[in-house]
């Protein structure tokens, strides 16, 4: 059974391509074609969660056929542009992609009141962990032999990586990440 692994998206395509090009995050995401061009010209430097996989999988050099891949999201307006262009740049390279969209906070922390951001940040944590937790046991389920499931969390927030992390150790599934200044994937322990 070929490889399927779950990733977490963040918003590393947006901020690198903020960071280029001297945007506001806001203000660039205005730009969807721009940021397709800029993930189309170096996938691996523009994108995280690309750069993480690819790390773990040689799939950019055609080293991984039959990858399936998961993309985690937030519904948010962010979450869902990061996912989207992802998911197109997944697909060009014959990857095969499923979308998981999750709970998100849509709203800047800084506008949040402090009750409400803790209530929303563990739900949004609990949507993540049950969602993603029902699409694994619908993968293995009836699969002959089920898929071999690997967890990236690379991409999201901090907090998503320990949820994400604490779901790999219960269903003793492999989950790993890659810092920024790593040149490979690295399988937590």
């Amino acid at each position: 059974m070929p490889p399927h692994h779950i990733l977490t998206v963040g918003i590393s395509l947006l901020t690198n391509f903020a960071r280029a090009r001297s945007l506001a995050v806001d203000e660039a995401a205005k730009h969807h074609r721009a940021i397709a061009d800029f993930l189309e010209a170096d996938p691996r430097k523009a994108c995280a969660e690309i750069n993480s996989l690819d790390s773990r999988t040689g799939f950019l050099s055609g080293q991984a056929p039959g990858l399936a891949v998961t993309l985690a999201f937030t519904a948010t307006g962010q979450g869902k542009l990061c996912a989207s262009l992802i998911e197109k740049e997944l697909k060009f390279s014959k990857v095969a992609v499923h979308k998981l969209p999750v709970r998100g906070v849509d709203a800047p922390a800084r506008d949040l009141d402090p009750e409400y951001a803790r209530r929303e940040c563990a739900l949004a944590l609990q949507d993540l962990r049950e969602r993603v937790t029902s699409h694994i046991m619908r993968l293995v389920s009836g699969a002959t032999p089920p898929p071999l499931l690997e967890l990236n969390c690379t991409g999201g927030y901090k907090a998503e990586c320990a949820v994400l992390y604490e779901l790999g150790r219960a269903l003793r599934l492999p989950v790993y990440y890659l810092h920024e200044t790593f040149q490979t994937a690295v399988e937590l322990p």
